[in-house]
């Protein structure tokens, strides 16, 4: 019986670990990326004036199309006279267009409605971006939580709405606040974790996170990129850690 037992002890011994091998390997890649995890305050003095910067690329775009084609520079901007020239639609911002967390490009509600509405815009409006897009692009949440996992990078914002991003470099379908169907690909390239959306067969929403060295704040870039445009929007958020540790 003993010697059964040292046999099948000695068999047991390398399988064991091998899965102990593979479980601090798991915890080793985990503790190896940067770390999002934590509550984080909007810092504005830091950050774009989104607004600022859309109408920019609004008008920068429509004087692209009138030198190129003649016509009205005005006829594919924003409701209203631009961006936000002249206001939004009803007084109020537009609808979220891909369920994101209000200005972080497009972050959340891709299977859950995340985005807050505050009103209805033109889908067709600022060329071949709708205004759902740029509404997304625009607001910014004032909190986020981030809860970052072994396999799975969780984001909300001050409403309590969350989005699940796998950062495995695959693409992942979803659905919109609308409906439509969207393309995510999530993945850790180097310090930064990024997230790409196929909003259409000629749009596309790269978002990038990247913690500060000293990890009391977190980047948060989103570009939009469209055929219709004149070259990509690109809107850099930064966010302050709400409770530094003590040094």
């Amino acid at each position: 019986m003993s010697r059964i037992l040292r046999h099948w002890v000695k068999a047991a011994t390398p399988f064991a670990a091998c899965c102990m091998v593979a479980a601090l390997a798991g915890v080793s890649r985990a503790a190896d990326k940067p770390q999002l995890h934590g509550q984080w305050n909007l810092n504005q003095d830091q950050s774009d004036d989104a607004r600022e910067k859309i109408r920019e690329a609004q008008e920068k775009s429509a004087s692209a199309r009138q030198n190129s084609s003649g016509g009205n520079p005005n006829s594919s901007t924003y409701p209203g006279g631009g961006y936000p020239g002249g206001g939004y639609p009803s007084g109020g911002m537009g609808g979220v267009g891909i369920g994101g967390i209000g200005g972080m490009g497009g972050m959340g509600g891709m299977g859950g409605a995340m985005g807050r509405r505050r009103g209805t815009g033109n889908p067709n409006s600022g060329g071949g971006v709708s205004s759902q897009v740029w509404d997304t692009l625009a607001e910014s949440p004032d909190h986020l939580k981030i809860d970052q996992r072994e396999d799975s990078v969780v984001i909300s914002d001050d409403a309590d709405h969350a989005r699940t991003l796998h950062p495995d470099g695959k693409k992942h379908e979803e659905h919109d606040a609308n409906g439509k169907k969207t393309t995510t690909k999530t993945d850790w390239e180097g310090d930064a974790l990024i997230v790409e959306t196929k909003l259409s067969h000629s749009s596309k929403l790269t978002e990038t996170y990247r913690v500060a060295s000293d990890g009391k704040q977190v980047y948060v870039v989103s570009q939009l990129e469209d055929s219709s445009l004149a070259g990509p929007v690109s809107i850099r958020r930064v966010y302050d850690l709400a409770n530094p540790p003590a040094h």
